[in-house]
């Protein structure tokens, strides 16, 4: 080195400088401009907002390839993938676009999926999770302010005026009185009713002791009686004239023994008075206090069966909704029967103002030619309902058939069961009129008062052409009340 010009050492450490700085600007960077490893396969979005090419693929959070190139076909973004050789895809690959955090960089998240085949080099990627367009967001939660300020109006409409509020005030008193006469009925029927029930609970013990103990004189019993109803059949008309004859010889017997049978009489008699005073077998028998256990026992055992039906309860409700988008009114009619407090089940009636769709052709002739016309008609439409529902803890599931077919739903009980917040899906062929998708309410049903419920939701969320909000009231009895109703109307007559 000692040959060497200060200038060539300056200039070969320099040039020596620059190769190391670009080294790693290539390292840093992920640029490989000097061999293309690796296969090709391609994805398609409609929204590539924030990606480049160049821009990173990775999988699982590690780089695996890089986008080669991007180009326009038809609307839509049609991307180039380089991936590594060593990472394999399967056919049910998905892509996604992803930002490091809330203001950095785009990159682009592959999920290699496990289905077989694996993509093969030039295959494109079919699954694409496309990215949320803010602008049509904040323009659905436009439509969804609309809707709520529409149901800020009519529950307006339909409570604020005073004719409205006096109505909702006499209801509440009446409301009042009818609790506070249930209970006093309740509290002064309270012992009577223990008293009927002990009795019947001893009634029910004493009938179930004599039947086990007499089972076999019974059976013997039955079987004459049946062998006697066989010989009846074949010798009636003798037996008749038997009879007949022994009425006259009885008739003869009875006045030839008038006095003996009075005196036998009034020995009865006597014998009945000793029985009564406790003297003798017979009287010690119907004196002892066993028959009264026995009796206390079946009133028990009675009064056991009574309670098993008197936890059973019945639910009668009557619901109207108005659908904003139709512009039109639906009216329901449920009975829920409950055997249990975790089950129960759901039956009704549903007036549907979409029912039935139905399309008619007219043909036209005409010198020129023949002319078709096709016409849809809508026809209201009775819908019935028949659903199992089993409740845990705050979520009942509900299964069975919803307005005419197959549906489903869950609620949410909250607000110790004042409120209620509901899913339901039906009409999984899409039967309904433009219908794509099976028809989905959700909704929340909130008790004003004991007996009266107000609605509110979004029907049919799943068809753009019929999605729209409700609004509705009603109101839902129990057998308690009907109860009541009945007795003050039992009384009034």
């Amino acid at each position: 080195m000692k040959g060497l010009s200060t200038e060539l050492k300056v200039g070969l450490f320099a040039v020596f400088v620059i190769l190391i700085l670009g080294f790693m600007t290539f390292k840093v960077g992920g640029l490989d401009w000097f061999k293309k490893e690796g296969y090709t396969v391609y994805v398609n979005f409609k929204n590539i907002a924030g990606l480049d090419e160049k821009t990173k693929v990775k999988i699982a959070g590690v780089d695996a390839g890089v986008i080669e190139k991007i180009e326009l076909k038809d609307g839509i973004a049609r991307l180039k993938l380089r991936i590594r050789k060593d990472v394999t895809l399967y056919s049910d690959a998905s892509a996604s676009i992803k930002a490091t955090g809330l203001l950095g960089d785009k990159y682009l998240e592959i999920k290699i999926g496990s289905m077989e085949p694996a993509l093969k080099n030039g295959e494109s990627v079919k699954e694409v999770i496309e990215l949320v367009d803010i602008d049509d967001m904040v323009r659905k939660l436009s439509r969804v302010s609309e809707n709520i300020s529409t149901l800020a109006v009519s529950l307006n409409e339909a409570f604020g005026t005073e004719e409205s509020k006096k109505a909702l005030k006499e209801s509440v008193l009446n409301l009042g009185e009818i609790t506070a006469n249930l209970s006093h009925t309740i509290i002064v029927n309270d012992r009577k009713m223990r008293n009927v029930l002990d009795n019947i609970n001893k009634l029910t013990a004493s009938l179930n002791e004599v039947v086990t103990n007499n089972r076999e004189p019974l059976k013997t019993t039955l079987l004459n009686m049946e062998d006697f109803s066989g010989r009846l059949k074949t010798d009636g008309p003798e037996l008749v004239a038997n009879l007949s004859k022994a009425t006259k010889e009885l008739k003869e017997v009875i006045e030839e023994n008038k006095n003996s049978l009075k005196s036998t009489i009034d020995s009865f008699n006597n014998v009945a008075k000793k029985i009564d005073s406790g003297e003798g077998t017979l009287g010690k028998l119907v004196k002892d206090d066993k028959l009264y256990e026995s009796i206390n026992k079946a009133a028990e055992g009675l009064d056991r069966t009574i309670g098993a039906i008197d936890r059973f309860k019945t639910f009668i409700t009557f619901q109207s909704d108005y659908l904003m988008r139709q512009g039109d009114g639906k009216g329901a009619f449920y009975v829920t029967l409950q055997p249990k407090p975790d089950k129960y089940y759901i039956l009704g009636v549903v007036g549907d103002p979409l029912g039935r769709v139905t399309t008619k052709e007219t043909i036209t002739s005409t010198p020129t030619g023949t002319t078709k016309v096709k016409k849809k008609e809508i026809e209201k439409e009775i819908e019935f309902t028949a659903q199992f529902a089993k409740r845990f803890d705050n979520t009942g599931l509900r299964i069975g058939v919803t307005e005419s077919t197959f549906g489903a739903g869950a609620d949410y009980f909250f607000n110790n069961d004042k409120a209620k917040a509901s899913v339901d899906i039906w009409d999984f062929s899409n039967d309904e009129e433009d219908s794509k998708n099976p028809h989905v309410k959700v909704g929340v049903d909130y008790f004003v008062f004991k007996n009266l419920f107000v609605s509110a939701g979004a029907d049919n969320i799943l068809n753009k052409k019929k999605a729209g909000g409700y609004v509705g009231a009603g109101i839902r009895f129990e057998d308690e009340d009907f109860k009541y109703l009945f007795g003050n109307i039992s009384r009034l007559r």
